[in-house]
């Protein structure tokens, strides 16, 4: 399944469930897309990376660099911060798709 469909399939899934089911978990609705809006920037991100590991397309090195240097800078964070949001919203993502997974059994 593609990425698009991924998240087009969490959005919905954001608007079919009631809040309640969130608040159990202890995330409310706003959480929950904030996580994905994180994730699905950094999977953005990360898929430049992974276009240039293949294409090694020239000056693309250093172009990824600073788009990621000035995105982190943007967000007010170091590259390492910005490193740690995206690995730690990954995994809240992760952890929330397993939670509406069991919502739908």
């Amino acid at each position: 399944m593609n990425k698009i469909n991924l998240y087009l399939q969490l959005f919905v899934l954001l608007l079919i469930f009631p809040i309640q089911s969130y608040s159990a978990e202890g995330q409310s609705a706003q959480e929950f897309m904030a996580v994905s809006k994180i994730t699905g920037a950094c999977g953005i991100l990360d898929s430049m990376l992974q276009f240039q590991k293949t294409t090694k397309m020239l000056g693309g090195n250093e172009f990824v660099s600073r788009f990621w240097a000035t995105e982190a800078a943007r967000l007010g964070l170091s590259m390492q911060q910005y490193s740690d949001q995206c690995n730690s919203a990954i995994t809240t993502y992760d952890k929330l798709w397993a939670v509406l997974e069991e919502n739908k059994k």
